[in-house]
């Protein structure tokens, strides 16, 4: 697949754009946002690129007026809050120019969830998969993987859970879920669900690791504390996750993140958005692609901790962290 990837991307570099189309990037400021923008500007030559830079306080409003303004082609939206400023739009049909202007997004959490009932919007699910996330640390772990304790809210990620599971099955490694809202949906609820499955067995299977849900709402800040900070310092367990930051020093928490290479994320968003501009085709018929590439990071503390017996040689492929 990466083969592929750089392949198209040599020919999309040697192409020129049929028409200079109008691209708005609406966004926020943040380090990887950065990158992945400056990216997409620079692949973006021969076509108009401007940004709107929200903040967190901007109401949809600001970015209808924006729109209105700069009446882009193609929006390239970065988060939910731009999706759903997008989504906003479409379903009012405003003005014209709503109605004709097709979408590419990206750094939106769950976004095939996001996106399943959407017009004229494609995407990249920046998120690395659970299966790259597993496999990749089973390669530097010596000890063998059968048992992967996944916590989700079915609500919305039943889909990819699901396959995920189904991915792992193939490699023999069993993906045990747990809808943590089974016995209620808010906070205090999500909090005791998981404070009651995180352990090393669950339903009299032993368990090897636990995979850290990308979800805000499980990860609320009480439960992070609390709950899953807590039971990652008393678990002999690895905690694994997708989530760079997460295996960091600072926060001493999981053993193993996989995680975007947000430049070559840029470029795979601008190859995307080229194949609408350049190629005229239809946003809706892209559909959502998985990131092709990930750094990942391994903590050696959590793994001294944890007594893992680890692959020497496989080191040299991830960010040791001392």
């Amino acid at each position: 697949m990466m083969r592929r990837f750089l392949g198209l991307m040599v020919l999309s570099a040697l192409s020129s754009p049929a028409y200079s189309a109008k691209v708005m990037l609406v966004r926020f400021q943040s380090d990887d946002m950065n990158t992945v923008a400056e990216v997409v500007k620079k692949d973006l030559k021969g076509h108009e690129v401007t940004e709107f830079i929200m903040k967190k306080e901007t109401e949809y409003a600001e970015f209808f007026d924006a729109f209105k303004q700069q009446k882009p082609q193609l929006l390239a939206l970065f988060d939910n809050k731009a999706v759903n400023f997008m989504k906003k739009m479409q379903a009012e049909k405003a003005i014209p120019e709503a109605e004709k202007a097709q979408a590419a997004a990206t750094m939106a959490l769950n976004l095939r969830y996001v996106l399943k009932d959407a017009q004229n919007i494609c995407g990249i699910a920046y998120e690395v998969p659970a299966f790259t996330t597993v496999t990749r640390f089973r390669a530097l772990n010596k000890k063998p993987l059968q048992h992967i304790l996944a916590p989700y809210r079915k609500s919305e990620f039943e889909a990819s859970f699901l396959e995920a599971k189904q991915q792992l099955d193939k490699e023999n490694i069993k993906l045990l879920g747990v809808d943590v809202e089974k016995n209620g949906s808010n906070p205090e609820d999500i909090n005791k669900m998981v404070a009651s499955v995180l352990g090393d067995q669950y339903e009299g299977k032993k368990i090897d690791a636990i995979l850290i849900p990308s979800d805000n709402l499980i990860l609320n800040k009480e439960g992070f504390v609390n709950v899953w900070l807590a039971k990652a310092r008393e678990l002999k367990i690895p905690f694994i996750c997708n989530i760079d930051k997460f295996a960091s020093k600072e926060f001493d928490f999981c053993t193993f993140a996989a995680y975007p290479d947000f430049s070559d994320l840029g470029h795979q968003f601008a190859e995307q958005i080229g194949e609408i501009l350049n190629n005229n085709t239809p946003a809706s018929e892209l559909g959502v692609d998985y990131i092709v590439a990930a750094k990942a990071s391994l903590n050696m503390v959590r793994s001294k901790a944890l007594q893992l017996p680890l692959n020497e040689e496989k080191l040299e492929t991830v960010k040791v962290i001392e």
